[in-house]
């Protein structure tokens, strides 16, 4: 008979942790308190990965799942877990995170959670087999995908496309090939973008237009991996979202919040730790998530994105309603603001990707800023740049977890440094 475990915690990777053998046993989709029957799958560093094969006592955090995909689909970890105990566990991930780093002294305040139902954007995977294409996710650990028939994370005009798309792809897509779907639903319909190492011919074209029109996307954009070549598609209606209260357009595969409740909950933290007819500069701006919205209240706001395309339609949107904005394309992680560049600049924006921003926080310590408000989506790049600015004076104000990507053990958060 297989052996029993207690789990006695949950680790960083979502996986509870328990002791077999006197060695340390992780389980996944467990639970802390739970007393499983665990088959041993493979060694994991110094321990070892096992499976549930029976559970004997329930953990009181666990829930009913919500999803028949959930243990196939590698996303949700976490979804037979409670919100209570989510929400408390990724405050928990940035506390640890920031003890590595010897901060300890740091206040977390209650996670705001993102709904069921309310992601706006996905990238499935779609894969041409012998009977067709399969479209969906890829399974835990693994480059396998399975077909996806649900997803209780999705807005449901996303989900709504994987039908029709299986239906049209075999006709689109070499046999063997693989391709990935990014659907984002904006004010005028769902966005496409079908990124693929081949070519789209005529005829591609005009079932992609028909295919449009029919489903009432806004816009179909086809990218050639082997040539690095962008191509727009079919073009119904301008692919616009709204930020604050100005509409912009997205580029094709353009970054923007996973949620438009993750968004209005970071603005708004924005906003409230935003000094009036302040100069501004937003670093790592992308479509203006914070730009436009902090435009009406700052006396000027100076946008520095990587992305061309994004600074044209950030100025775009922000000329539109005469907006006192100014954009330049700079890839900061080769060319940082420096120190002297902050001059006439009150506050600094800043929301890096999720390696962080080291070189740029280093020049922000070195200028004269007095207020960083800074949102980031990786607890450890946040703490070893959060020590940089503290070194250099700065105090870290309460920070607020906001949980756009419910039952993973992604956590982004928002908090201000001031001196």
């Amino acid at each position: 008979m297989n052996p029993e475990i207690k789990i006695e915690q949950l680790g960083s990777a979502g996986d509870g942790v328990g002791e077999l053998d006197g060695v340390p046993c992780f389980v996944p989709y467990s639970a802390a308190g739970d007393v499983l029957r665990v088959n041993k799958v493979d060694n994991r560093g110094a321990g070892i990965l096992a499976e549930i094969e029976e559970i004997i006592t329930p953990s009181p955090d666990r829930q009913d799942i919500k999803c028949r995909h959930f243990g196939t689909c590698g996303g949700c970890s976490l979804q037979h877990l409670n919100d209570d105990f989510v929400a408390d566990w990724k405050a928990n991930l940035i506390r640890q995170a920031l003890a590595q780093k010897d901060i300890t002294d740091v206040v977390i305040n209650p996670t705001v959670m993102s709904p069921e139902f309310s992601r706006r954007r996905v990238e499935f995977v779609a894969k041409k087999r012998k009977k067709g294409v399969m479209i969906g996710y890829h399974r835990p650990r693994s480059h396998q995908i399975f077909d996806v028939g649900e997803c209780p994370l999705l807005q449901p005009e996303l989900l709504a496309l994987v039908k029709p798309l299986r239906a049209i792809l075999p006709d689109l897509m070499p046999r063997n090939s693989e391709a990935r779907l990014t659907l984002t639903a904006t004010k005028n319909g769902v966005d496409l973008l079908v990124s693929i190492a081949a070519a789209i011919d005529l005829e591609g074209r005009e079932q992609l237009a028909t295919f449009a029109q029919t489903h009432k996307l806004c816009r179909i954009s086809w990218y050639d991996e082997t040539e690095k070549l962008m191509d727009q598609v079919a073009s119904i209606k301008p692919a616009a979202i709204t930020v604050g209260e100005t509409d912009t357009l997205l580029p094709a595969g353009g970054f923007l919040q996973a949620t438009l409740h993750g968004q209005e909950t970071l603005v708004q933290l924005m906003l409230e730790h935003l000094p009036t007819k302040s100069r501004v500069v937003d670093l790592f701006a992308g479509c203006g998530t914070f730009t436009l919205p902090a435009a009406p209240f700052a006396k000027e706001v100076h946008a520095v994105e990587g992305s061309h395309t994004h600074t044209e339609n950030m100025q775009l949107a922000a000329n539109q309603q005469m907006l006192a904005v100014s954009t330049e394309a700079r890839d900061l992680f080769r060319r940082p603001l420096l120190a002297e560049e902050f001059k006439g600049f009150d506050v600094v924006i800043i929301d890096p990707p999720r390696a962080g921003a080291k070189a740029q926080v280093q020049e922000i310590g070195l200028s004269n800023i007095k207020t960083v408000i800074f949102i980031s989506c990786s607890p450890k790049s946040f703490a070893r740049d959060a020590e940089v600015l503290l070194d250099y004076g700065f105090k870290m104000s309460p920070i607020t977890p906001v949980d756009q990507f419910r039952w993973s053990t992604h956590i982004e958060l928002f908090t201000t440094f001031t001196r």
